[in-house]
């Protein structure tokens, strides 16, 4: 523990330290009941990709159950999950010490309140109404050394009602979507229900990479930017109901997947070699938000083979310029120029501004994902490039 990190001294009712299965692994998950009143204010929560909406019917219904006689709150809330750098436990005075690291940026990127944020801010600013009589307890899960902090806040917080995603598929609103992906090689390993657990891609990253591609909703001449591509998974699935049978953009939209997805798996796969380009000898595998494996990986779709796992806060901001390529040409929409074509002639700026947005805001990928100052920067880029490629087309055909 270093000399200025934050120790938070919590109460608890009871504790489970679950370690981790993997033999020699320094993870590791603890699960507490704490009463609210003890729940203390401070913890960060800057790496949790969800900003807190009160005015929201779920953020009402915590409060609701907190605030209720029934002494329920304990099963009815999902709880809160902390990234802790450390935690002790002292059994004899039944309280734990969670280190949340000190107070500066680059700590408050890697610990704090994870999941659970709408909890966490509803149970500070409501516990005070509760009868003397009553006691509620919320749920703590606290992991330690976790890995890679941001594919973590993401997965936890971008969970989807399963009946949204099942009246979807009833109602074959994927459809287009599969028919779309017919002839690539991962077709048959996107999930398009819940539980199907050997399926290893989702049919709603699809949806999000579509959102990111959404000219009508997000048009190129307007600072609006598509961010809730990375930072709101669900939100991003009501939109795309709410727009099937009214709109139909999405219709539109999902004939470019293909290219999409190849340009995804070309971004992930070359980031680090597009890094070097503008930064000779840096070492791409101490960014923030990049895990170097000593194993073989590979890319999200198409399966090529890399060694390193990259924050979706960096690929998002990247990838989301290149729908100034697109534009609708009698009802359907086109490249107009090659976006792999763009991506080889701008890489290495698209990565280094991305990377260096993420060192301005403490090295927080997250908050890099939801740098609406970034996903602009990247999209006048591409455009640029766009406008360059057609220039140089034109003085060729001229030439002829």
């Amino acid at each position: 523990m270093k000399k200025n990190d934050i120790v938070q001294m919590v109460p608890y009712s009871k504790i489970v330290d679950m370690g981790s299965p993997y033999q020699g692994d320094k993870r590791s998950v603890y699960h507490a009941w704490v009463n609210v009143k003890d729940l203390p204010e401070g913890f960060p929560t800057e790496v949790n990709p969800r900003e807190v909406n009160v005015r929201t019917k779920v953020y009402n219904k915590i409060v609701s159950s907190l605030t209720s006689s029934d002494e329920s709150f304990f099963v009815n809330n999902r709880g809160i999950l902390i990234s802790a750098k450390e935690l002790k436990v002292d059994t004899l005075n039944r309280t734990m010490q969670i280190n949340i690291g000190n107070s500066s940026e680059e700590d408050n990127s890697i610990y704090g309140v994870l999941d659970g944020g709408h909890s966490y801010h509803a149970i500070l600013k409501n516990r005070d109404k509760l009868d003397d009589n009553t006691s509620q307890y919320v749920h703590l899960e606290i992991m330690t050394n976790v890995r890679v902090i941001d594919d973590l806040a993401a997965a936890r917080n971008t969970s989807v009602q399963v009946s949204d995603k099942a009246i979807a598929e009833l109602a074959e609103k994927f459809d287009f979507v599969k028919e779309a992906l017919a002839s690539e090689p991962f077709k048959d390993d996107i999930s398009y229900r819940e539980n199907e657990s050997d399926k290893r891609l989702d049919s709603v990253d699809f949806v999000r990479l579509m959102y990111c591609f959404n000219i009508f909703k997000f048009p190129t001449d307007t600072t609006k930017q598509p961010i809730a591509a990375y930072s709101g998974k669900a939100q991003v699935l009501k939109d795309y109901l709410a727009d099937f049978g009214v709109k139909e953009t999405y219709t539109k939209i999902a004939p470019l997947l293909p290219e999409i997805t190849r340009l995804y798996d070309q971004i992930e796969k070359e980031m680090p070699s597009a890094y070097l380009e503008v930064t000779p000898g840096g070492l791409f595998g101490r960014i923030k938000g990049v895990d170097v494996k000593d194993r073989e990986m590979a890319t999200k779709f198409y399966q090529h083979p890399m060694n390193h796992q990259i924050s979706q806060g960096l690929i998002f901001p990247i990838i989301s310029a290149f729908r100034t390529l697109i534009s609708e040409e009698e009802g359907k929409l086109v490249w107009e120029v090659d976006p792999l074509e763009v991506w080889n002639r701008l890489r290495g700026k698209l990565v280094n501004n991305t990377i260096d947005m993420s060192r301005q805001l403490g090295n927080n990928p997250q908050s890099a994902g939801k740098s609406s100052t970034l996903w602009s920067q990247n999209l006048d880029a591409v455009n640029s490039a766009k406008l360059q490629l057609q220039i140089e087309a034109l003085k060729t055909e001229k030439n002829k």
